[in-house]
């Protein structure tokens, strides 16, 4: 009788044993891929769809990641109600912030943004973990405010990805055009340097606000530019003194350096609106040591090419004839 209890005991304790070793294998499995994501280059393009689905895995990791430390810490450390969740999430948050600070010293895009973005996915999981839990004595208006949260955190996820899917429609819908400024959606490939910029009544007033070198740049637009003849940038001088203003075209294989991209200057007088006609054939010979890829074009630059002169200019449309 005593040899069976004993064996009952063991195998009783072997099974517990192995529920914990697993459920700790598969964390310590799942901490150590996620944390190796911070030493690989991932093959993401530099596009603005690349950025936004790269920031929209942090979400859900660290939603996942949250939920697996609850199950280790309910089922292997007992612990349990507000403890449970208080715990959880702050485990959670601080390996968002660490992750963030590690990045600091490997040279990878370390942000708020991300941090955020982990913080999302640990109050998610909690409301989630909340709303289902039927072990805690949650009370029913507890639950329908975790059901709230969840949601809440549910939209700021898609947000970023549903406004991304909407600028590419747009972007593609109105090709040959590729800026017209009639809507804020322009916006999200609008990168501007020195300068603050608005849509004003159709076009984009923009204000030079540093002395060297500032402009913007029109990224990503609709890179396939064979089959067209001209460039054609509607621009406006709304100041009373001169503007000196370049224009800078470059493809995906741009070298980063002057004489491997387009570059151009134009001087418009006090008050002047003009439309700036560049041929495509120069900017497909521009190069100096090879030929601009037209199939692969990726931005287009306005700049102030003087410290002096007007401090504003009005772009109206960027478009291909």
């Amino acid at each position: 009788m005593m040899r069976a209890s004993i064996a009952v005991n063991l195998m009783f304790m072997r099974e517990v044993y192995w529920a914990v070793s697993r459920r700790l294998i598969f964390l310590c499995a799942f901490v150590l891929l996620a944390a190796a994501l911070l030493f690989v280059p991932l093959p993401i393009p530099p596009t603005y769809a690349g950025r936004t689905l790269e920031n929209a895995g942090h979400t859900p990791l660290f939603l996942l990641a949250t939920l697996a430390v609850m199950l280790v810490l309910r089922h292997d450390l007992r612990i349990a109600g507000a403890r449970l969740y208080a715990l959880a999430g702050l485990i959670g948050l601080g390996a968002g912030l660490l992750s963030e600070i590690i990045q600091k010293p490997l040279r990878r895009d370390a942000s708020w943004e991300d941090v955020f973005a982990d913080a999302v996915g640990v109050v998610c999981a909690l409301a989630l973990a909340a709303l289902f839990d039927r072990r805690a004595a949650i009370t029913r208006g507890t639950r329908v405010a975790a059901s709230l949260i969840a949601l809440g955190c549910i939209f700021i996820y898609f947000e970023p990805i549903v406004s991304m899917a909407r600028a590419y429609v747009h972007r593609n819908g109105q090709f040959p055009v590729l800026a017209n400024f009639a809507s804020t959606t322009e916006l999200y490939w609008v990168v501007g340097y020195g300068v603050n910029r608005d849509i004003v009544r159709g076009a984009l007033d923009v204000e030079f606000d540093a002395d060297t070198f500032p402009g913007l740049s029109l990224h990503e637009p609709m890179p396939d530019w064979q089959g067209f003849e001209t460039l054609v940038i509607d621009v406006e001088n709304p100041e009373t003194v001169p503007l000196s203003l370049g224009v800078r075209v470059h493809d995906r294989r741009h070298g980063k350096t002057y004489y491997d991209r387009f570059n151009r200057r134009f001087d418009l007088a006090a008050g002047e609106r003009r439309e700036l006609r560049i041929a495509l054939d120069d900017i497909r010979h521009a190069p100096r040591e090879r030929l601009m890829d037209m199939g692969h074009i990726s931005d287009i630059t306005l700049f102030r090419s003087g410290k002096t002169g007007s401090r504003r200019v009005r772009i109206y449309s960027v478009r291909l004839q």
